[in-house]
């Protein structure tokens, strides 16, 4: 009793494993968006971004897996993915066009990094 127990359980757990650990990564990356504070820190939006990045996948998994049903969109984690990307690019661009804008210099090699 107690050995088919153990086997459903370990059963289970490597059934769902993917969605354990997207589970764990955006408890992990909800809280560095919560600890960096400061919505212009580099740290607060590449978090923004994986946070959104890892509900679209765990939208596709539980699309694949039936559990839920997503209607007239199935390509509802496509969508969220597409929505990540998004914001990573203009992320991006903000932050160069910015930096830009105000003089600073990019480190482009080793040499302007040590300087």
């Amino acid at each position: 009793m107690l050995n088919k127990m153990s086997q459903e359980l370990a059963s289970f757990i490597l059934d769902n494993l993917t969605l354990i650990l997207l589970l764990v990564a955006i408890v992990i990356f909800s809280w560095l968006t919560i600890k960096a504070r400061n919505v212009r820190s580099f740290q607060f939006q590449i978090s923004i971004f994986l946070v959104v990045w890892i509900i679209g996948e765990v939208i596709g998994f539980l699309a694949g897996k039936n559990i839920i049903q997503l209607g007239i969109s199935n390509d509802l984690s496509l969508e969220v993915h597409l929505s990540a990307m998004t914001f990573f690019c203009l992320m991006l661009w903000l932050r160069f066009y910015t930096s830009k804008r105000s003089g600073k210099k990019m480190i482009e090699d080793l040499e302007d990094s040590l300087r």
